[in-house]
């Protein structure tokens, strides 16, 4: 999240002096806190697989 680099804006040919951009996401762990009540995001990245086999189907 944050502002878009204006290299990359003029890579696409857009102009960095006229234009701005804002980048942001909603990513797949944080929907998953929300539905299962995980509270530290951290918990997907440590590789315990205790936890991470919580989530296959």
């Amino acid at each position: 999240c944050g502002l878009v680099n204006p290299k990359v804006l003029e890579a696409c040919e857009i102009d960095s002096k006229e234009w701005q951009g804002f980048a942001f996401g909603f990513g797949i762990e944080r929907m998953a806190m929300i539905k299962y009540g995980i509270g530290d995001i951290r918990l997907f990245n440590e590789n315990d697989l205790r936890f991470l086999r919580q989530f296959q189907k």
